[in-house]
């Protein structure tokens, strides 16, 4: 019943406000402990990943979950970006509330988006990590100027 009732409370809490995008040049690095995987570059058949978490005030204080292909890369704070190296071939990306989140930055384990992009050897993409207006978590493409 408490499960039923985090994954009603999760979205209502957060509902009506909607991210604000970031551009990369205003986002700040995420720290360096809190990227936990696919740092390591093999030339031949990699590709280069970047999230840059959308602002929003109501999970501010909070850190959102980033898998890769079901791995744990990053926790992810506001405004703040993350770079990964990426083996080609099909990625699945999905963000949810952080898994070492305590008290109200855990509830909700089970909310969480998933989408999948296909990554060529040099790709270099970049996603946002937003929620809408009624507090749904997603990962969309993101235009990046040069």
């Amino acid at each position: 019943m408490k499960t039923v009732f985090l994954l009603f409370l999760f979205p209502i809490l957060f509902s009506g406000c909607a991210s604000t995008p970031v551009s990369i040049n205003d986002a700040i690095k995420a720290a360096p402990e809190r990227v936990i995987a696919f740092q390591t570059t093999n030339l031949t058949k990699t590709a280069t990943l970047t999230v840059i978490r959308d602002k929003f005030y109501p999970a501010s204080r909070c850190y959102f979950g980033f898998w890769i292909n079901q791995t744990l890369s990053a926790r992810i704070g506001v405004a703040e970006y993350a770079t990964f190296q990426v083996e080609s071939g099909e990625v699945l990306l999905r963000v949810g509330v952080d898994p070492q989140g305590s008290g109200m930055c855990g509830w909700g384990q089970d909310y969480w988006t998933q989408r999948e992009t296909v990554m060529k050897p040099g790709d270099n993409k970049t996603f946002r990590l937003t929620m809408d207006g009624n507090g749904k978590l997603d990962i969309i493409r993101a235009d990046v100027t040069p």
